[in-house]
């Protein structure tokens, strides 16, 4: 059986996958190394500043620590994201994401040999400023590479070694091992060191073909379509060539703001799937139950090494169905594996709900820990359908290229936006009633995964400006809505089709389109 992903972009995703190690190890040392890293704290704040520390100024500093990276990730969608569309996806993912990684474990260094927190919030603040680059820009990188066929498996398999890091880190970081004081210098480290070590070796990836075709640089772009797509390019070479140009001639404009993606009937519409899946899957519970798990392992009637053990098993169960989903988001179609996701996350939520209100009126017992463990195992279950890469497949599958960084900066913003009001309003919520906090998502879940049920296009192996064309032939030919007709302002921009007819996108059906004047509407 020949395995249906080429060669070449196996490769490819190995290269950026190491990319995440020197990440990976930098962003686990906060929370694994907690007890290492309030030792520094203290140290700093006597020794820097003359001040005894207390529960409230260590708190302080940790709030700061997590701050810094808050205010990095910030500062990278304001001023970085943009510039993917400039300087291309390769600068950004591979030279800005590896120097940006250098500075923070080197940081990180200069903090373990010093005991100095400053070091490592600034180190924090670097690695915020990567983090939009190493979990977003580089699944759209490597989507834009790879061929048609193997756009979801591209995007969901460099989650993979993330994991895997994450297991080999929690044994060696604890305290008998190399998390002590004079030791956890070994982590930043191996970062640094691994990060110029990867910098060498994923620098001669050629940048996105995509990218040089829309700045015209048509014969780079054929070198680099024949690097990514290996053997399948000698067959249909330039039948991807062709494809690529259509799909960058959608639109005239080489940068589309959201205001123009908003006005254009189309693009709407693949805006509102694409936050539709958005809201679906971050109002969620899963925040609350990676950060408070232990919290609410313990409200079901567990001890904290019990839940420790359930997270611990769970991790190593649930781990292979990663590789699952990497094969099933192609194989399957992205609305067969939302579906079967999606289901999941719902039951989870449902069942989440059922046992707050169990544990709140009638106390843990023998049937809340059953019902909370089978929620640990729904909240990884979704991870085999590979259905958390749609939002990145959506981004590269509805939209033109000259849209992506608009509706991706907007995208990371709102993420942000929900993360940080679910995980601030959970402790209050929760103290005072905890069903309260998760009646609004089973509600808010079901309201839009219906509407994606709906509406959700199928975009499985297809080149991305056929995908755009057929979308906006069927959002042509629905029937006109309730709100069209009966609202002044948007029945006087769409009652007729000659009003539909300037649109930006440069599609079959709207260069069939010809203004007809006998169409438009006279002033009495």
């Amino acid at each position: 059986m020949k395995f249906p992903v080429t060669t070449r972009i196996l490769y490819v995703l190995i290269c950026l996958s190491f990319l995440d190690v020197p990440c990976e190890i930098l962003t686990q040392t906060f929370p694994i190394l907690a007890d290492t890293i309030n030792d520094m704290n203290n140290h700093t704040l006597m020794t820097h500043y003359g001040i005894t520390p207390t529960v409230t100024s260590i708190s302080i500093m940790n709030s700061m620590i997590t701050s810094s990276e808050t205010v990095g990730t910030l500062l990278s969608l304001i001023f970085l994201i943009p510039m993917a569309d400039t300087k291309g996806r390769k600068f950004l993912v591979i030279y800005m994401r590896s120097a940006l990684l250098i500075l923070s474990a080197l940081c990180q260094v200069l903090s373990a040999y010093s005991q100095s927190a400053e070091f490592f919030i600034m180190s924090k603040l670097f690695e915020g400023l990567q983090h939009p680059l190493g979990t977003f820009l580089t699944a759209l990188f490597i989507a834009e590479c790879a061929p048609d066929k193997n756009r979801g498996f591209a995007c969901t398999s460099l989650v993979v070694l993330v994991g895997i890091v994450r297991m080999i880190m929690l044994p060696i970081a604890s305290p008998a091992v190399l998390g002590k004081a004079d030791t956890w210098f070994v982590f930043p480290l191996a970062a640094l060191i691994s990060s110029f070590l990867v910098l060498i070796w994923v620098c001669r990836l050629p940048e996105s073909p995509k990218w040089l075709v829309c700045q015209n640089r048509i014969e780079e772009a054929k070198r680099s379509i024949e690097y990514y797509h290996g053997n399948d390019s000698s067959e249909n070479f330039n039948n991807v060539l062709l494809s690529i140009v259509k799909e960058k001639n959608l639109t005239i404009e080489s940068h589309i703001s959201l205001r123009e993606v908003l006005q254009n009937d189309t693009l709407r519409e693949g805006f509102k799937v694409l936050f539709s899946f958005l809201f679906f899957i971050l109002i969620d519970s899963d925040n609350a139950l990676s950060v408070y798990t232990v919290l609410l392992h313990k409200s079901a009637g567990f001890t904290t090494q019990e839940a420790i053990n359930i997270n611990l098993i769970i991790s190593i169960v649930f781990f292979p169905t990663q590789f699952i989903g990497t094969l099933l988001i192609d194989y399957l179609g992205r609305r067969p594996a939302f579906c079967i996701g999606g289901f999941m996350i719902f039951i989870k939520s449902c069942l989440l709900l059922l046992v707050q209100f169990a544990i709140y009126f009638f106390g843990a017992n023998l049937i809340t820990k059953i019902i909370d463990i089978i929620i640990a195992c729904l909240g990884s279950g979704p991870n085999a359908t590979g259905m958390s890469s749609l939002r990145i497949l959506f981004i590269t599958e509805l939209f033109p290229p000259s849209a992506r960084t608009s509706i991706s900066q907007i995208m990371l913003f709102t993420s942000l936006a929900i993360n940080s009001s679910l995980l601030s309003s959970f402790p209050l919520l929760y103290s005072w009633f905890p069903p309260a906090f998760f009646t609004p998502l089973v509600f808010t879940q079901m309201f839009f995964g219906i509407y994606l049920y709906r509406y959700m296009p199928e975009t499985k192996g297809r080149a991305v400006c056929d995908i755009i064309e057929s979308f906006d032939e069927e959002v042509a030919s629905r029937s006109v809505s309730f709100l069209q007709e009966k609202t002044p302002l948007i029945r006087k921009r769409s009652n007729t089709h000659a009003f539909k007819r300037n649109s930006i996108l440069n599609t079959s059906r709207t260069r069939a389109l010809t203004f007809d004047h006998m169409l438009i509407p006279r002033r009495k």
